[in-house]
């Protein structure tokens, strides 16, 4: 293996790159030229390429490694906009502009890369400006997609496994975590004794090479090996036992992992009828990116892992939209028979309560059997009460949901789920991911006017959908693929006459269908919508598959047609997801 010729510049881009090589097809003269001005670069860990104001002199592409690309506002705290992995550039606008550097890229584990700079790029093109227009042109292409949003970054290359306790079975999940990922090795200290490399370096990154995932196992009776594994990791994942109580980090350990500027994410473990519970104390001591419930031995668990690590989750968004979101319960169910596997939920308003329902790990069955009971045949917007902070007392909206989901927390769901409520006092999108569920599905769903806000560190919270009453952008930072339900009809309301004068009776509140007229409640329910309503279109084109039944015919309070509603969702993605299978397949 190290006797084999060394890469060139070019041949190593191609190589990483592949399709997206912005060398490809250069004639030999041009790339002789390309060559000649290329040279290597290599970083450490957490080693700054450029910081934002540097003069932009040069276009760097990642052959081995990753980088991080930070944003330092005048005002306010610096934040990640993108990591880079291989065959990715950065850099582009200075071989067009040389303008400074607009961000600060560092490498998140020790990495290699080539450079090409703007005075070299500047002579080819005098030399041969035919072949360099192409590759200006390629160029110009992969800015334009960022300007327009960046792509998903590029899948990860290496894991370190780091165990937390003395009673994890590393070895085991290291070996679980392989299998699941496919078309991997596992890198241990005892392997690379056995293997003596002349150049570990050099062997590791043929191994990068080779496999498309290389898991380097940490070893906490050396410190050292474990320093050097969290080094080469795009990302560090924390095996814990998550019954137990969470357990600060040992010093040695800690620094270990503390000094890497490698995401983490905590894996929690459980044995077989263990349940996840204080799971925001190993958050709090650890501070994962995220965090994972995984029953030892279940392969489904940790292959879910693996799509979330990977990029190629899937996560499933539900929109607001009074009883038409029982549409929700419908579009489940056709996933289901379809065999489509969701990662991830979340949603806003009536979209965040049937998400919370399948994330308690409700059985599909059964969802529309609650949604029934506490929705047509007891319907909590019956209490009304004298509307001086809303049209509601809350107290069977407080009983339902404290029925439905009682103690649970959003962080010891086995699923990952999110809701979306709207921050009145701070004029905010605030995203529940953590915390009492009910809570934040009474938040997400307390529409202004109708039901009383949620009060929350001095804060009034109200119904998500006020600003995003359908949040695919939240879980597009979560899941690499995304499927959004929008139940929100792009027309509503329509009226053949004006109200008559007495239309502030009881009788129209609530818009029943036997009333050609709107309520208050669904001209309320509808304001909060109509942001999102406008932004149906760039919504559709964000996500992997828009999913948008026609629902005009079913009022926002017809809760008594749980199943007519239901079964129109049903009927839709059933068509939906037979005509974009592509979008489904892993």
């Amino acid at each position: 293996m190290n006797d084999e010729r060394p890469l060139s510049a070019l041949e190593a881009i191609a190589h990483v790159a592949g399709a997206e090589d912005m060398f490809a097809g250069l004639d030999r003269e041009a790339r002789t030229a390309v060559e000649a001005e290329t040279e290597f670069v290599s970083l450490s860990s957490g080693e700054s390429l450029f910081r934002q104001g540097d003069s932009g002199d040069a276009l760097y592409v990642v052959l081995t490694g990753r980088l991080r690309v930070v944003v330092e506002p005048i005002a306010g705290a610096p934040h990640t906009v993108a990591e880079i992995g291989r065959g990715e550039s950065v850099g582009e606008m200075a071989l067009l502009t040389g303008d400074p550097r607009s961000a600060t890229v560092s490498a998140v584990r020790d990495s290699r890369l080539v450079r090409l700079s703007r005075a070299a790029f500047e002579r080819i093109v005098q030399q041969c400006p035919g072949a360099m227009l192409l590759v200006t042109r390629r160029l110009v292409r992969r800015l334009q997609q960022m300007n327009r949003g960046r792509p998903a970054d590029r899948a990860i290359a290496t894991i370190a496994v780091v165990p937390i306790g003395r009673d994890v079975p590393l070895h085991d999940c290291a070996a679980a975590l392989v299998d699941a990922l496919g078309a991997a090795t596992l890198v241990t200290r005892e392997r690379v004794e056995r293997e003596r490399p002349a150049d570990l370096a050099t062997w590791l990154d043929a191994l990068e090479r080779e496999h498309r995932f290389v898991v380097y196992e940490a070893d906490p009776g050396d410190i050292s090996w474990t320093e050097r594994s969290v080094r080469q990791a795009d990302r560090v994942l924390l095996f814990a036992r998550g019954a137990s109580r969470a357990e600060p980090p040992g010093e040695p350990l800690e620094k270990a992992v503390q000094r890497s500027p490698a995401r983490r994410e905590l894996i929690l473990l459980y044995e077989r009828g263990q349940r996840p519970a204080e799971t925001a104390g190993w958050i709090d001591e650890w501070t994962p990116a995220a965090h994972h419930h995984v029953r030892l031995g279940d392969s489904a668990d940790m292959q879910r892992v693996v799509r979330l690590l990977t990029g190629r989750g899937l996560g499933l968004v539900l929109g607001g939209g009074g009883a038409r979101g029982f549409a929700h319960l419908g579009v489940i169910e056709a996933l289901r028979d379809a065999g489509v596997t969701i990662d991830a939920i979340g949603g806003t308003s009536m979209g965040a309560v049937i998400a919370a329902q399948y994330a308690s790990r409700l059985d599909v069955s059964a969802l529309r059997q609650i949604n029934r009971e506490h929705w047509a045949q007891r319907n909590p917007l019956k209490d009304k009460t004298l509307p001086v902070v809303a049209l509601l007392a809350g107290r069977r909206l407080e009983r339902m949901i404290e029925e439905m989901f009682g103690d649970l927390r959003i962080e010891d769901l086995w699923m990952r789920c999110f809701c979306v409520s709207a921050d009145l006092t701070r004029a905010e999108m605030r995203v529940h991911d953590r915390g009492p569920l009910g809570r934040a599905v009474r938040a997400s769903m307390s529409l202004p006017g109708i039901a009383i806000p949620v009060h929350e560190a001095g804060s009034m919270l109200v119904d998500g959908g006020l600003l995003n009453n359908l949040p695919a952008d939240v879980m597009r930072a979560i899941c690499g693929r995304v499927i959004a339900v929008d139940v929100s009809p792009a027309k509503d309301l329509a009226i053949a006459a004006p109200y008559p004068a007495a239309a502030s009776g009881w009788r129209l509140l609530w818009g029943r269908r036997e009333s050609r007229l709107p309520g208050i409640g669904a001209i309320l329910m509808r304001s909060v919508m109509l942001s999102s309503t406008r932004h149906q279109q760039s919504i559709a084109q964000s996500v992997d598959l828009y999913l948008h039944p026609s629902l005009e015919s079913f009022g926002m309070f017809e809760w008594d047609s749980v199943d007519a509603i239901a079964d129109a969702g049903y009927r839709f993605a059933r068509e939906a997801l037979g005509a974009n299978q592509s979008v489904l397949a892993v």
